[in-house]
């Protein structure tokens, strides 16, 4: 039997396959090959707490690449943030929680409102220099969180956030970390077809620690490993590059550029569930699993959060 957190893990992927299918519109591809990537951010690093969403200190995340807005739906449903299967079945409809992609001050959870690649990178700038700031004023007994970015081939692409990723540089915001989602396609085609540069050797030229990890998309102890060591680095944002697989494990559409958007057929969900082991049920999301990972989650933001309480409170 795979662990709870595995479990989760493909239930993200039928999540994934399940609400663009039944919106008829949606980006399911980079959500199941980022599936494992989600998890290790909400369930071992993160400091969150699902309780107070608004916690001052808690690490902030941004998903650059918006269009994947299932991804963070799903983790936000599975930690507790208040979405429900209900929410997730109305994704992409007017006036649901779950709209195309995130936004501020609707969906709680939700940090930063994106759409527009690179868009995400320049908030995550902005909120590091925050934290920066803050901290230098308060101390790192108020102030020491971290912000975590998803971005995409697309998101590295616009000017926006080359110019952010340089200031970045510059001011050494060494609690930035962005994993670069590197899985050589856009939703025409394979990158090289408009993009041939080294975003990492660009990155480092800007003053980032840059780390390429290769193959480990789906190896949960590899990638958490990845992240600290990027988390230890204090003097410089961190870029890790990481090759993934756009619409993991589907037996079709893996690494097709069309998973990008939505062409999974029903039979593509039941060949890919079948890999996956998972029952051939829309929204499958069973208790057994979302309870135990739920309860794993706020019990580690609510110690989290008193520790922060008592040194704030000296």
């Amino acid at each position: 039997m795979p662990s709870v957190e595995q479990q989760a893990i493909n239930i993200v992927r039928g999540l994934a396959m399940d609400a663009p299918f039944q919106a008829k519109s949606g980006h399911q591809g980079t959500a199941m090959a980022l599936a494992p990537l989600a998890d290790v951010l909400f369930r071992r690093i993160m400091k969150h707490d699902p309780n107070d969403p608004h916690w001052p200190d808690r690490d902030r995340f941004i998903l650059s690449n918006g269009h994947a807005s299932i991804l963070l739906y799903s983790m936000l449903y599975l930690s507790g943030y208040g979405l429900t299967i209900d929410d997730l079945k109305q994704f992409r409809q007017w006036g649901s929680l779950t709209p195309g992609h995130p936004e501020v001050h609707h969906t709680t959870g939700v940090e930063v409102t994106t759409g527009p690649l690179g868009q995400g990178i320049a908030n995550s700038v902005g909120m590091a220099m925050a934290e920066a700031s803050l901290r230098a004023r308060f101390g790192e007994e108020v102030v020491d969180h971290h912000t975590f970015v998803l971005a995409g081939d697309g998101c590295l692409m616009e000017g926006v956030s080359h110019e952010a990723a340089s200031l970045a540089g510059h001011l050494g915001l060494g609690r930035l970390v962005v994993v670069y989602d590197d899985n050589h396609i856009t939703i025409d085609g394979t990158t090289d077809l408009s993009m041939s540069d080294d975003a990492a050797l660009r990155f480092a030229a800007y003053g980032w620690h840059v780390e390429e990890v290769g193959e480990i998309a789906n190896d949960v102890d590899a990638l958490e490993a990845a992240v600290r060591r990027a988390m230890a680095v204090a003097d410089q944002p961190s870029l890790i590059r990481l090759r993934s697989h756009i619409g993991y494990p589907s037996p079709r559409l893996t690494d097709d550029h069309e998973a990008h958007g939505n062409p999974f057929t029903a039979q593509d969900i039941t060949d890919t569930k079948k890999l996956l082991g998972l029952p051939d049920v829309p929204f499958y999301a069973p208790d057994s699993v979302v309870e135990p990972y739920r309860r794993a989650i706020q019990a580690r933001g609510a110690k989290a959060h008193a520790a922060w309480d008592r040194r704030f409170a000296r």
